[in-house]
């Protein structure tokens, strides 16, 4: 059940991150899948459902969107990489061990900070094996961009409250 959820979760972000948000606010859009897994990452934390989950998710949006073999999944175990060191070194607990609104915005910060590396991950793999011409302008446009850094604390809030909601509701408050 946990796992259809997620999907059907995946499904709702994906469509309303390519399709509704840029129709009606005309922002860029396209940071869904990457804030979606942060969202599943920070909220279960780094276990092997997560990573294969995040996997399959990541593979079936290249095929949907037509991306490159492989670097959103690249990307995704990158974050998750990081994410796993994040946890352990600095010894923090997933968001379904805390307290929910006391933890959104260290949570949040934390999920920025993990997009960024996924960004550059995800710039590195397409730079090595697909676009070898491809400029860093266009890394430090996404990553030092105010605009993209509110959309992605936005649709971060959000993923996070709706996992929260969805599967801690005792605890969703």
């Amino acid at each position: 059940m946990r796992r259809l959820l997620v999907v059907v979760i995946w499904f709702i972000i994906f469509v309303s991150d390519g399709i509704i948000l840029p129709a009606l606010t005309s922002l860029p859009a396209g940071f869904g899948i990457l804030v979606f897994l942060l969202a599943l990452m920070i909220t279960f934390g780094v276990h092997r459902w997560v990573i294969g989950s995040g996997i399959i998710i990541a593979g079936v949006t290249e095929l949907i969107l037509g991306a490159y073999f492989g670097v959103i999944i690249g990307t995704w175990l990158v974050m998750a990489w990081i994410g796993h060191v994040f946890f352990k070194f600095l010894n923090i607990e997933s968001m379904n061990e805390n307290n929910f609104f006391g933890t959104i915005i260290p949570f949040t910060l934390f999920g920025i900070v993990i997009f960024a590396v996924g960004e550059g991950a995800l710039w590195v793999i397409s730079r090595l094996a697909y676009e070898s011409g491809l400029s860093p302008s266009t890394l430090f446009r996404i990553v030092f961009s105010p605009v993209v850094i509110i959309i992605v604390a936005i649709e971060l809030v959000v993923a996070l409250f709706i996992f929260r909601f969805i599967y801690y509701p005792k605890n969703a408050g």
